[in-house]
């Protein structure tokens, strides 16, 4: 890993809801290479190898063109965040003093089973996507395991709110886990208890019926579109 040089100074980089970086309150702005090469590391918790990443980066490009392109962004990049990100002959990795949104939700949800502040839990049920509206393969990996992340946390603050009897906080973080996962049962399950914990039986009723609704139709679509698969494999293989 690259050495540590100089801490900076109140940096942070958002990259849920939409990338930017921020020294204090001034937000920095960098080339399209730089935020890419920004959020790559930042998904990457923080440490990458050079080679990956111009790979990643460059995907449709030879080894020697991808490596080129990321020295150039390297260099660029340093100009303007300086020791903010590390790099030496094998690595690219970002100044440990660095905050990350994407962190810091990611460690909240680590710990929703030790029990989170009502703000640390608002900061979970609000959290954008990860760099919504890019398709990148590394970045589709990412926000996927960001959101099962989330899912999971937010499931279980909401039943552990429900046992506590603080239904109205359970609702929120049910509703933002049946938002980002609307075909889990088990989030759905989740959320008609609060509801019921809470004495809102139109609400859980309104849910079941909906959900059953929207399972029904997904499963006769499936079970529609299978057997036309089925029957193109079938004369694929004649």
């Amino acid at each position: 890993m690259p050495g540590v040089g100089v801490a900076p100074a109140d940096w942070h980089l958002r990259v849920l809801g939409r990338f930017a970086l921020y020294r204090g309150t001034t937000e920095i702005t960098l080339g399209a290479g730089g935020r890419r090469l920004l959020a790559y590391v930042a998904v990457n918790d923080g440490s990458v190898g050079r080679d990956g990443a111009a790979a990643a980066l460059w995907p449709a490009a030879s080894s020697d063109r991808a490596g080129g392109n990321l020295r150039a962004v390297v260099h660029r990049g340093r100009r303007l965040v300086g020791d903010l990100l590390i790099s030496d002959r094998s690595h690219l990795a970002l100044h440990p003093r660095l905050t990350v949104d994407l962190w810091e939700c990611t460690a909240l949800a680590g710990s929703a089973a030790d029990g989170l502040s009502p703000a640390e839990e608002h900061r979970l049920v609000t959290a954008g996507d990860l760099l919504p509206g890019q398709q990148e393969d590394w970045i589709l990996m990412a926000r996927e395991r960001f959101l099962l992340r989330r899912v999971h946390a937010l499931e279980l603050i909401c039943r552990l709110r429900t046992g506590e009897d603080r239904p109205a906080e359970a609702v929120a973080a049910g509703i933002a886990a049946a938002r980002l996962d609307p075909f889990r049962v088990s989030v759905h399950q989740a959320l008609i208890a609060a509801h019921l914990r809470g004495g809102d039986i139109a609400a859980a009723l309104r849910l079941y019926r909906c959900f059953r609704s929207r399972m029904s139709e997904e499963l006769h679509r499936e079970a529609s579109v299978t057997p036309r698969r089925q029957r193109r494999d079938v004369r694929g293989r004649r």
